[in-house]
C-alpha cells in the first residue's frame, strides 16, 4: 500500500462535555500504534485546559503560543526545529496545548497558528481537539481532512448541529468531510437511531457511528489512564476501532496554507475578543487579524491556478444544472425579487452536486469561488458579475477573453476576470440583449443596449471587430450624484453651481460638452434637479441613462430597425413627437446628428430652458460640431441663418474635462451673447485655473469667475433671485 500522506483530523461538537477529548485521544493512540504514524493532539481551547497532557502524562509540553513566538523574525520554522521541541509519550503521540494563559491565547489568530501547522504537518498526523466555539471551528474544518462531529443523543444536540451544519454548508464547506459520532447511544432516555437519523437527513448527514455509554471513563481519567491501552476490548473502544479504515481510506483535501487570506473580514464582538488579540497579545509585527467568517464571493489573484478539473468540472455541473432547471420546470426571470429566489434554488441544486463529486480537491475558498463564478455564468454575466456587483467600477471593457480592463475613480486597470473563450463572450452578450428584444449575429454585429440597472452596453462582434467580440458596459450610480457630492469631489465650485441653479430655474437653454468620459450624463442628471418640481419634463434618449428626481417626467427612448431593417425610431423623430406633448422642459440626452436642428428650432419656438449634452473638446469646438449636426439634417439654410439661429438658442455652454488623475472637473461656463457677422461670439463667465499638482498626482484648482456678469443678469432679479453681482467679481484683479 502507498505511503499515507500526512492526515489532519479535526474532533468537535455543537457543546462542550460530548466526549471529544476522550475521542480524540483515543483514536489517536489507535492510529499511531497501528499505523506507526506519529501523531500530534492539537488543543486548541482558549480555556488551556490540560486534560490532554495529564492522560498522556506529558507535564509542561510546549504550546502553539510558545511556537509561534519561537517563529517571530523567520520567515519559516524548519519541522527538524519542532520535532526537538516536541515530545511524545512512548505510544507515538504528543500533545500541543492552545496556550499555557488564557491571556497568552487571547492574542494568537488563525493567521500566527498557521505557519506552525503547516510545518507540523509535514513530520506529524494532526489530530485536533477543538473547542465548540464557532470561529476556531471553522478555521479548523479549512485545514481538515476528516471531521469528526461528536453529539450525544439528546434533542438539543441534534437541534443545535443541524443549526451550525446549515451555517457550515452555506459557508462552502463540503458536508462530506463530516462523520457523525453519536456517544452514549444506550443511556437511559436517549433518543432512539431512527428519530436521530430522521433529524440528520435535513442536512442529508447519516450516522457514521453509535459509540455505547462506556462506565471506565471517569475511573480512568482520575487513574491518568487511556481505555485504548488499558482495556482494548471493550464495546467502546471496539466501535473507536471500526472509524480507523475510514481515516485511512479518506482522501487527503487540498490545503490552502497562505496565511495571508486571514487578513481580512470580521467576527462577531465576541469573536473579535479571541481573535484580535487582548492583553499579553503576541506580536509578529503585524495586529493579529481573524478569519473571515465567509471567503465566498472573494476573487482569486490574477495568474492564481487552479485545480486542473475546474473548467472540465464547471461545464459538466453546468449541463447538470440546465437539465435540472428543466426537469423542475424552473424558468429564468427578469423581477429582482424573483431572481434572487431563484438564485437560492440554483445555488441549493449545485452544492447537491458537487456534494456527489468523488475526490474533488477543491479547498474551502475555490469551493465557493467555484459555487459563484457558475452560478454567474448559469443566471448573470458569467465573469463580469462581481465587476457588476463593485460599485466603485464604472466602466468595463472587455477586449478579449483574457483580458477586462475596468475603470475606478477615473483611472483604467486590468481586471484579473477573465473569460473562458470568445463564445463564453457572445453568449454574455446575447444575454444582454435578449430581454429588450435587440439581436447580434454576423447579419448585425453591433449593438447598443442598456441592463435593468440603467448601465448602458456597446458591443460588437467579428466581422467587423476584428480582434474578436468587444463589450463596453458604461456604468452610473443608483443615486445620481447631487450637489454635495460633486462640491467634494472637486468636480465644480459653489459660486458657478449658485449661478447655474439660477439660470436653471429662469429657464436658459444650456448645453454641456465634454469628451468621452468627463461626467456629461451626470452633471445633466444635477442639473435637471433644479427644475422646478410642477413643470413638465420630457427626456428624450438614445439608450434612457439619465436619471431625474421629478415626478411630471416622460421618458422617451429612440428604437433600432427591426430584423427586416424596418420600425426604426430616430432620435429625430422623438424631438418632434415630444413638441405635441407639451412639455415645458425638453432634455435631449446627446445631440448627435441631425436631431440637432428640431432641438434648436424647439428652443426658439417656446421650450425655453432646454438641456442637452454635445460631445466636443471646449466650447468653441461645440458650437461647430453642433453647425455639422444641423447641416446634415440636409436643410438649405444659409450658414449665417444657422449661426443665428444657434446664438439665440443656446445661452450657456458648459464644458466638462477629465483630467490625469481621473477626476472630471468643470472647466468652463460661457455665455452665447450673439453674432457679428458669421462669428458666434462668446463670453467666458467661469474658468478653470490650474494650481499646481499634488503629492499623489492630484489636479489641484478651481473655477474662478473671470469678472464678467452674463448680459442676461437683470433677469434674476425680475424673476424674483437674488444672485449677488460679486459673485463674478475675478479675484486675481481684486487682489491687484
Amino acid at each position: 500500500m502507498a505511503e499515507v500522506k500526512s492526515r489532519i483530523v479535526a474532533f468537535t461538537g455543537p457543546k462542550e462535555g460530548v466526549g471529544k477529548t476522550q475521542i480524540a485521544l483515543n483514536l489517536a493512540l489507535g492510529w499511531a500504534g497501528s499505523k506507526n504514524r506519529e501523531t500530534i493532539l492539537v488543543c486548541l481551547d482558549p480555556l488551556c485546559r490540560p486534560d490532554a497532557s495529564y492522560f498522556l502524562n506529558l507535564p509542561n509540553p510546549p504550546s502553539l503560543a510558545e511556537l509561534v513566538q519561537l517563529r517571530k523574525g523567520v520567515e519559516s520554522l524548519p519541522p527538524k526545529l519542532l520535532r526537538g521541541r516536541i515530545p511524545t509519550s512512548t505510544y507515538g503521540v504528543g500533545v500541543l496545548p492552545m496556550a499555557k494563559k488564557r491571556t497568552e491565547a487571547l492574542g494568537l489568530s488563525p493567521a500566527l497558528i498557521l505557519p506552525v501547522l503547516a510545518s507540523l504537518s509535514e513530520s506529524y498526523d494532526l489530530f485536533l481537539d477543538i473547542d465548540p466555539f464557532f470561529p476556531i471551528q471553522l478555521f479548523s474544518f479549512d485545514l481538515a481532512d476528516l471531521v469528526f462531529w461528536v453529539l450525544l443523543p439528546q434533542r438539543t444536540h441534534l437541534e443545535a448541529s443541524f443549526i451550525l451544519l446549515r451555517e457550515v454548508r452555506n459557508l462552502h464547506f463540503p458536508l462530506d468531510r463530516f462523520s457523525m459520532l453519536v456517544n452514549q447511544s444506550d443511556i437511559p432516555g436517549a433518543l432512539v437511531a431512527q428519530e436521530i437519523e430522521r433529524s440528520l437527513q435535513t442536512v442529508e448527514k447519516e450516522v457514521t457511528a453509535y459509540l455505547p455509554w462506556e462506565d471506565r471513563l471517569p475511573e480512568f481519567a482520575n487513574l491518568q489512564k487511556a481505555l485504548w491501552i488499558d482495556r482494548p476490548h471493550s464495546p467502546w473502544i471496539r466501535s473507536l476501532k471500526g472509524l480507523l479504515p475510514l481515516l485511512e481510506n479518506t482522501p487527503p483535501v487540498a490545503r490552502d496554507w497562505n496565511a495571508e487570506r486571514f487578513a481580512v473580514g470580521g467576527f462577531s464582538s465576541a469573536a473579535d475578543m479571541f481573535w484580535r488579540g487582548g492583553p499579553g497579545a503576541i506580536e509578529d509585527g503585524s495586529p493579529a487579524q481573524p478569519f473571515p467568517a465567509s471567503a465566498g464571493r472573494t476573487s482569486a489573484p490574477r495568474g492564481s491556478s487552479r485545480p486542473s478539473q475546474w473548467e472540465g468540472l464547471k461545464n459538466k455541473l453546468h449541463k447538470q444544472v440546465v437539465q435540472a432547471l428543466e426537469t423542475e420546470r424552473i424558468r429564468l426571470v427578469d423581477n429582482p425579487e424573483e431572481a434572487q429566489g431563484l438564485r437560492s434554488k440554483v445555488e441549493e441544486i449545485i452544492k447537491n452536486l458537487l456534494g456527489r463529486e468523488q475526490n474533488l480537491e477543491l479547498t474551502r475558498e475555490q469551493r465557493s469561488r467555484f459555487l459563484t463564478e457558475l452560478l454567474d455564468e448559469i443566471l448573470g454575466l458569467g465573469p463580469l458579475e462581481d465587476l457588476m456587483r463593485d460599485p466603485s467600477v464604472t466602466e468595463i471593457m472587455v477586449n478579449q477573453p483574457h483580458q477586462i480592463y475596468i475603470e475606478r475613480g477615473g483611472r483604467l486597470s486590468l481586471s484579473d476576470k477573465q473569460f473562458r473563450d470568445e463564445e463564453q463572450i457572445v453568449q454574455v452578450i446575447k444575454r444582454i440583449v435578449a430581454p429588450i428584444g435587440r439581436r447580434i449575429d454576423e447579419s448585425v454585429p453591433m449593438v447598443d443596449a442598456r441592463l435593468k440597472d440603467g448601465s448602458r452596453v456597446n458591443a460588437i462582434i467579428p466581422p467587423l471587430a476584428v480582434s474578436g467580440p468587444t463589450l463596453t458596459i458604461r456604468r452610473f450610480s443608483a443615486k445620481p450624484l447631487g450637489t454635495e457630492e460633486l462640491l467634494r469631489l472637486g468636480s465644480v465650485t459653489e459660486p458657478p453651481l449658485q449661478f447655474l441653479r439660477a439660470c436653471v430655474q429662469i429657464r436658459k437653454n444650456v448645453l454641456i460638452s465634454g469628451g468621452t468620459g468627463t461626467g456629461k450624463t451626470t452633471f445633466l442628471n444635477l442639473l435637471s434637479s433644479f427644475v422646478p418640481s410642477a413643470e413638465r419634463i420630457v427626456t428624450v434618449e438614445d439608450v434612457a441613462e439619465l436619471k431625474l428626481q421629478q415626478e411630471h417626467w416622460v421618458r422617451l427612448e429612440s428604437r433600432p430597425p427591426n430584423i427586416e431593417g424596418k420600425g426604426e425610431i430616430t432620435i429625430r423623430d422623438l424631438v418632434r413627437n415630444c413638441l405635441r406633448m407639451r412639455p415645458d422642459r425638453i432634455v435631449v440626452g446627446e445631440c448627435r446628428g441631425a436631431e440637432a436642428l428640431d432641438m434648436l428650432q424647439a428652443m426658439n419656438t417656446g421650450h425655453e430652458g432646454s438641456l442637452s449634452t454635445i460631445h466636443a473638446n471646449s466650447p468653441r469646438d461645440a458650437l461647430s460640431r453642433l453647425e455639422g449636426m444641423c447641416l446634415m439634417a440636409g436643410s438649405d439654410l444659409p450658414i449665417w441663418a444657422l449661426r443665428e439661429m444657434v446664438s439665440s438658442a443656446i445661452h450657456l455652454i458648459v464644458q466638462l474635462v477629465r483630467f490625469s488623475d481621473g477626476s472630471r472637473k468643470v472647466t468652463s461656463v460661457s455665455e452665447i451673447t450673439g453674432r457679428d457677422e458669421n462669428t458666434i461670439l462668446m463670453t467666458e463667465l467661469f474658468r478653470f485655473e490650474q494650481k499646481g499638482i499634488g503629492p499623489r498626482g492630484d489636479i489641484l484648482g478651481e473655477l474662478a469667475p473671470c469678472g464678467h456678469p452674463p448680459r442676461f443678469f437683470p433677469e434674476f432679479k425680475t424673476k424674483g433671485i437674488e444672485l449677488p453681482v460679486a459673485l463674478f467679481s475675478d479675484p486675481a484683479a481684486q487682489a491687484r
